[in-house]
C-alpha cells in the first residue's frame, strides 16, 4: 500500500570535492585495482546509495536514523522505507587521475608482499549534482517538525563541509561543500498545492529560514591540527608513471583547472602510523611480533583506534576506520597541464630545463643517482636514473581532524600518543615523501594552531592554541601532566596484560 505524504521539500544543488573522492565500481581499466563507479552511459557517477548512506551514517542517533532513513528488522517484516530519496549523481567534464598505494613492512622497511593497489580518484573541485527530496508523512505535527529539523541538519552539515563520501575517508578523500542550492516545498495535502506540483511550479523556500529553524550542527566532539610547515629538503611523493628525460616524476593532482604538487593524506597517514607504532612497540616490548604478515604487522593496540583497523575474514572483528582524519596537501604553485605535458614528454636535459623554467619552476632541478657495483668499483649496470628534486617550493598547511567520539574509551591516552607523533614531527624524525632514506623529505614546522569544537571539560585547553614552533611546552602544565598519568596508566595496563 501507498503510503500518506503531506508535502515534499526537494533540495537541488552542487556538492565540490574539497578532496578528491573514490566511490568504486566494477569495470573500467583492468589494470586499475579500484576503478570508479560508472553509470550504464560509461561515465563516471556518485549512486545516489553511496551519497544516500554517507548521509545516514552522519547522524548520531540510531533511532532518529531510521525514522527518517527506513528500516527493516531481520526476524520479521516490520520496518518502513527511508523517507528521503537521493538521486544518483553523474560527473561531466572530469578526468579520473591514478594513484598507487603500498603497504610498508615494518621490519625490512621495504614494500609489502600483496600490499600494492592502483586507486582511481575524481580530483578536487570536481562538482556533484545533489537532488533530494523529503516526502513528510500525515503524521503528527511534532514528528513531521522532527523529520524536517533532520532534513534541514543534513543540508546545513554538507554547507558545512561536514560529511564525507566513499572511500578512504580518512586517507585524505571525500571531503565535499554543498554550494547554489535552492529548496522547494509541494504542498500535497491540497487540491492547489497538487496542481502546482504537477505543473513544476513549487513554492521556492527561503533557505536561511528553513535551516535557522533546525537543530543546526552535529554535535560530535572534534580537534582540528593545522599544521604550518616548509620543507628543508627535497620533498615529493613518486607518481605511478615515468618520464622520458626523467625517469622519476613528483605526484601531481588537478586543482582550480591547474595542476599542483601534492602530498596524499594516505602518504602522511602512513608516516603518522609508522611512527606510532614504532612508539608503542617502544614502551611495550610484548607487542613485537616477527616474522608475521603485514596485515598482522600493524594489529597495534591505540593505533588502531587513531588509525583504523582492517576488516578479518571469517573473524567477528569488524573494520574500523579510525578516528583521524589527514587531507591531502598541495603545493603553493599551479601548473597549466600543457607546461606539464611538456616536463613529461621532454626527451633531454635542455628540452626538460626549458619546460621547468616556462612553469616558473626555477627551482626545481634533475638529480642523477647511480648504484656502484660492489665488485668493480663502476656504476651498476641498469641502475642510473634520474628524479626531479623540488628544491624551495611552499606548501599549504597540512591538516588533521581527529574525532574523539571513535576514542571514548581510551581517549587521553590516544590524544597522547598522536601529540608524541607530533613532537616527533617537529623534531624531524618523521620525513614525508618519497626518499626519505636518502636525504629527502625531512621538514620544518612553523606553528601548529589547535581548534577544539564541542569539547568536555577535560579537553577544554585544546579550544583554540596556537604551538610556536610546534613546542608543546605552549600547552598548560596541568593538563600535559594528566596526559602523561593517563599515558603511563595505559602503558602500565598494556605490560601486565603482556606478560
Amino acid at each position: 500500500m501507498a503510503r500518506k505524504i503531506s508535502s515534499r521539500i526537494k533540495v537541488s544543488g552542487q556538492l565540490i570535492a574539497q578532496t578528491p573522492i573514490h566511490v568504486g565500481g566494477v569495470g573500467g581499466n583492468p589494470q586499475i585495482d579500484l576503478p570508479l563507479a560508472v553509470n550504464g552511459q560509461g561515465k563516471y557517477y556518485i549512486p545516489g546509495t553511496s551519497l544516500a548512506g554517507a548521509f545516514r551514517s552522519w547522524i548520531e542517533d540510531s533511532q532518529k536514523a531510521n525514522s527518517v532513513w527506513g528500516y527493516q528488522q531481520e526476524k520479521d517484516a516490520e520496518g518502513h522505507a527511508s523517507f528521503i530519496l537521493v538521486e544518483d549523481a553523474p560527473i561531466q567534464g572530469i578526468n579520473a587521475e591514478i594513484r598507487d598505494g603500498v603497504g610498508i613492512h615494518r621490519e625490512w622497511g621495504t614494500a609489502a608482499e600483496k600490499a600494492k593497489y592502483d586507486r582511481a580518484i575524481l580530483p578536487k573541485g570536481c562538482k556533484i549534482p545533489l537532488n533530494m527530496t523529503l516526502e513528510v508523512p500525515f503524521e503528527s505535527s511534532e514528528e513531521a517538525t522532527e523529520y524536517k529539523n533532520s532534513f534541514a541538519s543534513l543540508i546545513k552539515a554538507l554547507e558545512k563541509g561536514e560529511i564525507r563520501l566513499g572511500a578512504a575517508k580518512t586517507r585524505g578523500l571525500g571531503k565535499v561543500q554543498l554550494f547554489n542550492f535552492s529548496i522547494r516545498e509541494s504542498n500535497l495535502s491540497q487540491r492547489d498545492g497538487i496542481l502546482k506540483a504537477l505543473q513544476g511550479k513549487d513554492e521556492i523556500i527561503n533557505s536561511a529560514i528553513f535551516l535557522q529553524s533546525s537543530i543546526i550542527s552535529s554535535r560530535r566532539k572534534k580537534l582540528t591540527f593545522e599544521i604550518n610547515w616548509q620543507p628543508q629538503s627535497p620533498l615529493m611523493v613518486k607518481a605511478e608513471g615515468n618520464g622520458i628525460a626523467v625517469d622519476i616524476l613528483p605526484l601531481v593532482s588537478a586543482i582550480d583547472r591547474s595542476l599542483t604538487f601534492v602530498l596524499p593524506g594516505s602518504s602522511i597517514k602512513g608516516a603518522f602510523r609508522f611512527q606510532a607504532e614504532r612508539i608503542i612497540r617502544t614502551v611495550c616490548p610484548s607487542l613485537i611480533n616477527r616474522n608475521v604478515d603485514f596485515l598482522d604487522q600493524i594489529e597495534v593496540p591505540l593505533v588502531n583506534e587513531l588509525f583504523g583497523t582492517r576488516a578479518k575474514a571469517k573473524k567477528e572483528t569488524k573494520k574500523g576506520i579510525g578516528s583521524l582524519f589527514i587531507d591531502d596537501c598541495y603545493a603553493n604553485i599551479p601548473i597549466t597541464p600543457s607546461a606539464w605535458g611538456n616536463m613529461e614528454a621532454a626527451t633531454n636535459e635542455n628540452d626538460l630545463r626549458k619546460a621547468l623554467d616556462n612553469a616558473n619552476l626555477q627551482n626545481v632541478q634533475q638529480a642523477f643517482h647511480v648504484a656502484v657495483d660492489r665488485w668493480t668499483g663502476g656504476a651498476a649496470d641498469g641502475m642510473l636514473y634520474s628524479n626531479l628534486e623540488l628544491m624551495k617550493i611552499n606548501w599549504k598547511p597540512i591538516y588533521l581532524t581527529l574525532d574523539i567520539d571513535r576514542i571514548s574509551n581510551n581517549k587521553l591516552p590516544a590524544i597522547s600518543l598522536l601529540l608524541l607523533c607530533l613532537r616527533d614531527l617537529v623534531d624531524g624524525r618523521i620525513p614525508l615523501g618519497y626518499g626519505t632514506n636518502r636525504g629527502m623529505g625531512s621538514i620544518k614546522v612553523n606553528s601548529i594552531v589547535i581548534k577544539g569544537d564541542n569539547l568536555e571539560s577535560d579537553l577544554k585547553e585544546f579550544t583554540n592554541v596556537t604551538l610556536v614552533n610546534g613546542s608543546l611546552t605552549n600547552l598548560d602544565c596541568k593538563f600535559l601532566e594528566t596526559l602523561n598519568n593517563h599515558w603511563k596508566q595505559w602503558i602500565d595496563t598494556q605490560n601486565k596484560e603482556g606478560k
